[in-house]
């Protein structure tokens, strides 16, 4: 667009956000992304663009409610309509960050005999606030960020604290200091590999967790330490490496961690003595999932097997429920069971699709395309077959999930469970009122593995007791240790009950 086109009065710019259709969030979010990236490509004096900024940020307050409302009743991979609202959504505030960055950078190159330091510092703090929503908004939908982003972050930190501006806050938010530090610790953590509620609570842990990390100078450490490394003249989060003192530049900073990892322990154990007298799911979900952060924390993911390119299709399907149909003969209806008004009525699952696997290892396969209807998220279960050769199935589950800039294609690394199961239908034998038999999937033991059983959510209980029914008749089990949980399914070790 010709920038003598793009308006910069003010006044019509404020009438302009008023009449944007708030309530169709992929047109609006679209079009409050086309004003920021030209109003950011705009020859302008840098107050005049910070004052049609703040106009933005105040549309943004109107939109962004409504957009986290439909964020939190829907997966951001489900349809094309969330995918595509995603895209947006990301490219939205990544305009919004840049707008900022270069209207800081605007204001830093002009040196004044009575330049006033205050607007220098609130761009600064609006620059690093717009990074961090950023942030959040491409973890929250499974997207990847741009390039530049981190080293854009480190540098805005090395101007706050080379100009004594670290302390510095907005009324009502944190200082420029735990604004970084909150950025570092997101992006300490795998995010692709969690739900949308668990990426909530790791934002929030995140965020109360900031002030207690401190940024020690590499170069000045007393001894040669591991930990979490950043450098701030790399495009790249915190690495978990060595540091030898008299090697390390002085652009390079440890991240210490030891006193925000006490406070989770302790939290850890407060949970768990709480959940333990308490059925409720919500409360073993924030356990298992404060547990595993305190893990990766302090001993990150290693990849365990080397991977090799691969070029070939594979049938996927995802999802408990449309795997039982499959596996099932592609019907509803139990095997051994007559025909029954319920299953008739059922319609059939999502068809299944066809991805390509980029590169595959002993344990597993990164897969690439488009997932249609299929819930392709991570810690769901899908199988994954040869299109020419659907007896070589092997049951996976998904690992991590990563969106495509498009919002077309959908990457995610999956992990072999076993082969393909067989179809099984479960209930607990101490049932309440209304509990009917629920579909699940069965893996045979073999010399590797025990006999396993697949069942949505999350409810492990051990030693627990259900009527197992397949093609063969019934039998009753007891589950004697969870195998595998996600948000999504339970993977647990059984044996006749007869054994106990």
């Amino acid at each position: 667009m010709d920038p003598q086109l793009v308006d910069t009065q003010p006044a019509s710019v404020a009438a302009w956000l008023d009449r944007l259709p708030y309530t169709d969030l992929a047109e609006c979010g679209k079009l409050l992304g086309q004003g920021l990236y030209h109003l950011g490509r705009t020859p302008l004096d840098p107050m005049q663009r910070y004052k049609l900024l703040k106009l933005y940020l105040k549309a943004l307050d109107r939109y962004y409610p409504l957009l986290e409302n439909e964020s939190l009743h829907g997966d951001a991979l489900a349809t094309p309509k969330t995918r595509l609202l995603a895209v947006i959504s990301v490219k939205l505030f990544a305009n919004l960050f840049l707008a900022f960055k270069q209207t800081l950078n605007d204001k830093l190159a002009r040196h004044a005999l009575l330049e006033r330091e205050q607007p220098k510092v609130e761009l600064l703090l609006y620059t690093m606030m717009a990074a961090r929503q950023y942030l959040n908004i491409s973890q929250q939908n499974y997207c990847p960020l741009s390039d530049g982003f981190w080293l854009d972050c480190h540098q805005l930190y090395a101007l706050a604290e080379q100009n004594g501006w670290l302390d510095k806050a907005q009324a009502g938010d944190d200082a420029l200091a735990v604004i970084y530090r909150q950025i570092l610790l997101l992006g300490l953590t795998a995010t692709n590999r969690l739900s949308p509620a668990d990426q909530q609570l790791t934002r929030q842990l995140a965020y109360d967790l900031a002030r207690q990390v401190e940024l020690l100078p590499a170069a000045q450490l007393a001894e040669p330490r591991q930990g979490y490394v950043l450098d701030l003249q790399t495009d790249a989060p915190p690495r978990f490496l060595p540091l030898k003192p008299s090697a390390e530049p002085s652009s390079r900073y440890l991240l210490e961690l030891a006193p925000a990892l006490g406070s989770m322990r302790r939290s850890l154990e407060q949970l768990r003595k709480t959940a333990n007298g308490a059925a409720s799911a919500v409360l073993n979900n924030e356990v298992q999932l404060l547990g595993g952060l305190l893990e990766e924390w302090q001993h990150p993911r290693r990849r365990k097997h080397g991977r090799e390119d691969a070029q070939q299709m594979a049938e996927v399907i995802a999802g408990i429920a449309g795997i039982w149909h499959r596996v099932n003969g592609d019907s509803w209806r139990p095997a051994g069971a007559d025909d029954d008004e319920d299953s008739a009525r059922l319609r059939p699952p999502p068809s299944p699709i066809l991805m390509s696997v980029v590169n595959q290892s002993a344990s597993g396969y990164l897969l690439r395309g488009l997932p249609r209807e299929q819930p392709l998220r991570a810690g769901e279960t899908l199988l994954l077959a040869p299109p020419d050769n659907p007896a070589d199935s092997q049951l996976c589950a998904v690992r991590w999930v990563l969106m495509q800039p498009s919002g077309q294609e959908v990457e995610c690394g999956v992990e072999i469970l076993g082969p393909a199961p067989r179809p099984v239908l479960a209930m607990p034998s101490i049932t309440h009122s209304g509990d009917s038999f629920q579909r699940g999937l069965c893996l045979n033991a073999d010399q590797d593995r025990p006999a396993l059983l697949l069942l949505p959510g999350r409810p492990f209980s051990q030693l627990r007791e259900f009527r197992l029914r397949d093609g063969c008749g019934e039998q009753m089990v007891r589950v004697s240790k969870l195998h595998q949980q996600s948000p999504h399914f339970q993977l647990m070790e059984y044996r006749a009950s007869d054994q106990f």
